[in-house]
């Protein structure tokens, strides 16, 4: 490889590209389509075969959006992401933890999602997973505990993420947002 060739291999993007664009927004989507199955499945009686049906697409969108977050990371390490805007040192170092965390947890919720229903003894129906083990009461609730820890932990780093997007965008008008906000783009 040449020293150009070398330096265009190394050059990191100045904006994130369509299909990465695409998957976080495709990611996002499915995650409220999530919370709101979970919350309505939840407003269901135990009895009600809506509940099972609910849950079975929660289940379903659940382990499509852990193969989108796994997708998501490789894109990124091979195609690279854009450097963060200047910022001060103490905010870079911020910015870079959060987006770690935000990975880990694209990964850690769905993950936990299906280790509970793997250990319950069942499959994910619509995807044509059978069940892969023997019901496990203790590791079913141990996996439903470690869902909603980071249930909650995924919603305090979005909503940081989302807070910071929305300092970048109005606060500092710089052009971080427009990375992720195609139409945004030019407009900070």
């Amino acid at each position: 490889m040449t020293t150009t060739n070398i330096e265009t291999a190394n050059k990191r993007p100045s904006e994130y590209g369509a299909f990465a664009v695409t998957l976080h927004w495709v990611i996002f989507f499915a995650i409220i389509a999530l919370v709101a199955l979970v919350n309505y499945a939840g407003s269901l009686d135990k009895t009600d075969p809506m509940r099972g049906t609910v849950m079975d697409w929660h289940k379903a969108i659940g382990v499509i959006v852990l193969g989108l977050a796994a997708l998501r990371i490789l894109w990124q390490r091979v195609h690279g992401a854009p450097d963060l805007v200047p910022t001060t040192r103490v905010t870079d170092v911020l910015a870079r933890i959060s987006h770690g965390l935000l990975y880990l947890l694209l990964l850690a919720l769905p993950a936990s999602g299906l280790a509970m229903v793997l250990t319950a003894g069942r499959g994910v129906t619509l995807l044509g997973i059978p069940p892969l083990m023997a019901p496990s009461k203790e590791w079913a609730g141990l996996a439903h505990n470690i869902h909603e820890v980071i249930f909650v932990t995924s919603v305090a780093v979005v909503g940081i993420h989302v807070i910071a997007a929305l300092w970048h965008q109005y606060i500092r008008h710089d052009a971080t947002l427009g990375r992720m906000v195609p139409w945004l783009r030019g407009k900070a």
